[in-house]
């Protein structure tokens, strides 16, 4: 062990460094002082016997003296302090003249002796004394520096608002709230009694000028809490361009609507989400801004909430299609939007079913919030809340657009909420209702700054620049907060938008079906009341909403286009009731509506009771293959890993059904590059290809088609997109 190892104040004598100089902090002056009058007593006393002249100490005295002199003012000592150690010096060496001068007596050792005692007392009090007023010196200086700071800084914020806003007298607090992000700072001014924020609305481009920030940062301000008095204004600097880039999206922990729904996040690294228990939200974007990523982030945090339920006005389909795919085209989970309607018909029997459940709730959950004594509705699991999005409010039919109306005028108190986007903020795209009762806002990038300039009324549009990058987002709510536009960037949800190969990459190219495997147990199911007053429209919605998502431009449906599982139970459902019929269209010979009649169907939460042994088993095995190929030193070749889950499957598959188990095993190419994989390993026998475009594992016993060689008109999407090691 080295000495710098030891533990201080264990050392052995001769484990301790030597200090051969008198740089120690016991070395003082005021003890140099003290130990040269006792010097002076010892050459006294033995004077007579060495023969010292006198001569010896004053010339002692003058060196000293002179010595002390130099040193104390070195130091940067007071005056007083100098003067007291020359005397002290003087006083000893003077004293040590007399005495070599006139032969020491009993008499003149004990002037002397007690001259050294008060000298020693006084010069080594002085040593700490020097020390405390030293240090209050350098904090007085400090102080005195900090405060020429702050009174520049001061200054500098009242002659920069005079200019750009032509108010004068703003005073600037000294203590700046530093971002923990490092990406800027909050500083809080107070305006003339007279004014309040509005009176800065409008100059955020030229305040951002002025403090030389970058395109993507900016100036925000906020009038604060309650309790903060109408002249105080906060003013949040962003020094960096946080617009840049993109932000992956985080864990996929479940959570409530009773907490904000979190879609980005603000300069200073907190997180930006709005209160979607209690308020809907506007977005508005111009085309390639990012609205249709913001409602699948958006939608992402919903599909978290163990007590909301999502319904979809998606007539483009862009918006519901990452959260039912992982369901339609894998079989995994659930489909995570409780009901996708992707054409006209399918949008007005949504808003029909959401009027005839809020006048339900309304009537027989009454007891309910007198016993609660509440007069909103409560989320919970059991009755949870109902989220509409609606997708380009533009594109929806005029009498989708009444109902839409309605359900956001009455289906506030019983947790019915709407979420709309539109290519522009003017009236035919958000209709009046929404306007004035739907206090959450999201603004995107736009043509026209007075697109977000009628967005965000009374605060005016705000500063364009920080637009840098899709994502880029600012938004408010007038009930919750913040209740300002404050700008954000929010979390991108797709691939693309990170370097192919980083683990945001990797993440992210699987994010949508990692949800449907880990939320899919907690979506909630319908009350029983809502789901009777939305009747067979809604008990039925599978059954028309398959064909709409995986159909051709006809509606045919094939097996190609989904899972086996999801076939097996699509080809099990009675033909549902036609859109005619269920939105009291259809008349009877007579004239009379016809009244819709039929089952409900379900898609089933599939559990370890509705698998058989030989299920449960095949489970086990393609577990245990991902599980082994995770952990082994020396990876699993793609090759081999393909081979042993076809196998563990025990029958031929398609390549769509073994795609997710390889992803979850690691790997990280695209499902065109593996079905090239599989057609190579048919090439070489070890899968077997069906002419039904199914493969099997040699050693599992069936073989589909073995005399069969695949070419290239097998695979209707062209080559994969990177080769195989």
């Amino acid at each position: 062990m080295t000495t710098t190892q030891i533990p201080a104040g264990l050392e052995t004598p001769s484990d301790k460094p030597k200090r051969w100089d008198f740089s120690r902090d016991a070395v003082t002056p005021g003890r140099l002082a003290a130990w040269g009058a006792e010097l002076a007593c010892a050459s006294a006393l033995v004077a007579p016997l060495a023969d010292i002249p006198w001569e010896a100490g004053a010339a002692a005295g003058v060196v000293c003296t002179g010595a002390a002199v130099v040193y104390e003012k070195a130091k940067g000592s007071w005056r007083r302090v100098t003067v007291a150690r020359a005397s002290s010096w003087l006083a000893t060496t003077g004293w040590l003249s007399y005495a070599l001068a006139t032969r020491p007596t009993l008499l003149t050792m004990v002037i002397g002796v007690s001259t050294w005692g008060a000298g020693a007392a006084v010069n080594i009090g002085m040593d700490k004394w020097g020390e405390q007023t030293r240090a209050a010196e350098a904090e007085l200086d400090k102080r005195l520096t900090q405060g020429e700071q702050i009174k520049k800084a001061q200054d500098g914020w009242a002659k920069l608002l005079y200019d750009i806003c032509g108010i004068e007298g703003a005073v600037a607090d000294p203590i700046i709230d530093k971002w923990p992000s490092g990406a800027g700072e909050t500083v809080k001014i107070t305006l003339p009694a007279h004014l309040n924020v509005d009176a800065l609305r409008g100059y955020e481009p030229e305040l951002a000028g002025a403090l030389h920030l970058p395109k993507g940062g900016g100036v925000a301000f906020s009038a604060g809490g309650a309790n903060v008095p109408r002249n105080v204004v906060f003013i949040a600097i962003t020094r960096k361009n946080m617009m840049a880039g993109a932000i992956p999206y985080p864990n996929l922990t479940p959570t409530t609507i009773n907490k904000p729904v979190a879609f980005g996040r603000i300069g200073n690294g907190n997180e930006a989400g709005l209160n979607l228990k209690d308020e809907g939200v506007i977005a508005v974007g111009a085309q390639g801004s990012g609205k249709t990523a913001l409602m699948k982030t958006l939608g992402l945090g919903l599909v978290r909430c163990v007590d909301a339920l999502v319904w979809d006005l998606d007539t483009s389909a862009k918006m519901s299609a990452v959260f039912v795919n992982p369901y339609l085209r894998y079989g995994i989970g659930v489909p995570l939007v409780d009901w996708p309607a992707t054409n006209d018909d399918e949008c007005r029997l949504v808003v029909q079913a959401a009027r005839a459940v809020i006048a339900a709730r309304k009537t027989e959950y009454a007891d309910l919030l007198e016993d609660e004594d509440v007069d909103n509705l409560p989320a919970t699991a059991e009755i949870p809340a109902i989220h509409i999005r609606v997708d380009e409010t533009k594109s929806m039919a005029d009498d989708v657009l009444e109902g839409i109306d309605f359900i956001i005028e009455e289906g506030r108190s019983v947790n019915v909420r709407v979420d709309t986007t539109g290519l522009r903020a003017t009236r035919d795209y958000i209709t009046a209702t929404m306007d004035e009762l739907t206090p959450g806002r999201i603004g995107l990038r736009t043509n026209n700054a007075s697109e977000l300039d009628m967005l965000f009324p009374g605060f005016g549009a705000p500063d364009m620049a920080i637009f840098t990058d899709p994502g880029t987002v600012v938004y408010m709510s007038a009930t919750k907060g913040p209740f300002q536009p404050a700008p954000a960037k929010a979390y991108a949800t797709m691939a693309e938008a990170f370097t192919e190969g980083s683990e945001e990459h990797r993440r992210m190219s699987t994010l949508f079906m990692d949800a449907a495997r880990q939320l899919s147990d907690i979506r909630p199911d319908l009350d029983e009341v809502s789901a009777r007053a939305a009747g067979l429209a809604y008990g039925q919605r599978w059954a028309r909403c398959i064909p709409n998502l995986r159909g051709d431009a006809y509606g045919n449906v094939t097996a190609e286009r989904m899972h086996e599982s999801v076939w097996e139970l699509y080809q099990s459902w009675p033909t549902p009731a036609s859109y005619d019929v269920l939105l009291g269209r259809a008349v009877d010979d007579e004239g009379n509506t016809v009244t819709a009649h039929g089952a409900s169907v379900s898609i089933p939460r599939l559990s370890e009771e509705l698998l058989d042994e030989d299920a449960l088993e095949r489970a086990a095995a393609q577990d245990a293959a991902i599980e082994l190929a995770k952990t082994r030193v020396a990876p699993k070749s793609n090759d081999d890993l393909a081979v042993e889950l076809f196998a563990s499957l025990g029958r031929p598959a398609k390549p769509s059904e073994v795609f997710p188990l390889m992803v979850k095993a690691g790997y990280d190419k695209s499902d065109r590059t593996f079905r090239d994989l599989c057609a190579k390993l048919g090439l070489q026998d070890k899968l077997s290809r069906g002419d039904d475009g199914t493969y099997a594992a040699i050693e599992c016993g069936e073989v589909p088609h073995v005399g069969r060689v695949p070419g290239p008109e097998d695979d209707p999407d062209g080559r994969g997109d990177a080769p195989h090691q």
